[in-house]
């Protein structure tokens, strides 16, 4: 079960993280202090095996591994590595299958990783392109630590949780507020329509020249929501961040073998967003969504994310509809 803890735990060790450069890590990836927090601070017993990093409990195994991009270039900028998580299912849950449906449903739960099957094999993973001269560790290394610390276990307790019946956790209030919005609110506004109040944030991502939100009659705007009244059933309180695409399927089974590609792709992908979260079925049942969950300790300890999510979530949206657009599925 997700530990609330872990923070306060080793809060010092990440102040000290914040007051240096990387260290000599693979890539400038630093494994090394990662490795030393899952020591001091975690349950989890961490080992390195050349640029990965195995983080092992009593059921799961993760593994943290640095590579080399397959092509440096992206679209602005340099390429230095690719960073995935990768945690193997436990053998009690393959035993409920692996079908594209019911990795859909664990999907839903997710919160900084996605229920993945690549060439056989079923895992919860993230991952993280870092590119040179970024400097963005104050963001990525918490969500790097967060994502090996909790990812699977948050998604395979909320999956327990629904299986079994059980009540979810009782959550504690959400640790973000109108001010964290408001800022997030002051960028989005320059791309999209964008509104706050209530618990959260709206806002309408054009995918097509000229087409700005759905409201004027607009087909082709994907729907950006981060709410405070939407706990998680393993973390509780925290931050929901969903990403609607507009795009329809007419087969619940091709949209369910679709969201599997597209987590896949996800873990493949080079010069992509950050992959925290995963794709899953949309608010209409028959659409693609894109879901984080971000615990409170996250506001605690990355501050800004909101607005890294959010801009992170308008490059996804514009990527998934072109890829959509090549297995020709559309809402035309």
């Amino acid at each position: 079960m997700y530990d609330e803890t872990w923070v306060g735990q080793h809060l010092d060790l990440m102040t000290w993280f914040f007051s240096k450069a990387p260290s000599a890590s693979p890539r400038g990836v630093p494994l090394g202090m990662l490795e030393e927090i899952l020591r001091r601070s975690t349950s989890l017993k961490p080992s390195r095996k050349g640029d990965a990093l195995i983080a092992k409990n009593d059921r799961l195994t993760t593994r943290v591994e640095v590579a080399a991009p397959e092509n440096p270039e992206g679209h602005d900028a340099t390429i230095n590595a690719i960073v995935t998580i990768k945690t193997a299912f436990p053998k009690e849950m393959l035993a409920f299958g692996t079908t594209p449906g019911f990795m859909a449903t664990m999907n839903s739960l997710a919160t900084l990783g996605a229920a993945t099957e690549e060439d056989g094999q079923v895992y919860i993973g993230s991952r993280l392109t870092v590119y040179e001269g970024e400097d963005a560790w104050d963001v990525q290394f918490p969500l790097l630590m967060l994502a090996t610390i909790a990812a699977a276990d948050t998604m395979l307790g909320a999956t327990g949780r629904v299986l079994a019946r059980q009540a979810p956790v009782a959550p504690e209030p959400s640790f973000w507020t109108d001010d964290d919005f408001e800022i997030v609110h002051a960028s989005l506004s320059k791309i999209s329509v964008c509104t706050t109040g209530g618990p959260g944030l709206t806002a309408e991502f054009g995918l097509r020249p000229g087409e700005i939100a759905a409201i004027a009659g607009h087909r082709n705007t994907a729907l950006w929501e981060m709410r405070t009244d939407q706990p998680h059933p393993e973390i509780g309180g925290g931050l929901c961040c969903l990403l609607n695409l507009p795009h329809p399927f007419d087969s619940p089974d091709k949209l369910d073998i679709t969201l599997l590609a597209l987590n896949r792709l996800e873990m493949a992908g080079n010069d992509l967003p950050p992959h925290f979260g995963a794709w899953c079925r949309g608010k209409r049942e028959n659409n693609p969504a894109y879901v984080s969950f971000l615990p409170n300790d996250l506001h605690t300890i990355a501050e800004g994310i909101a607005l890294n999510m959010s801009m992170w979530a308008y490059r996804r949206a514009q990527l998934a509809d072109a890829m959509l657009q090549t297995m020709e599925i559309g809402n035309r």
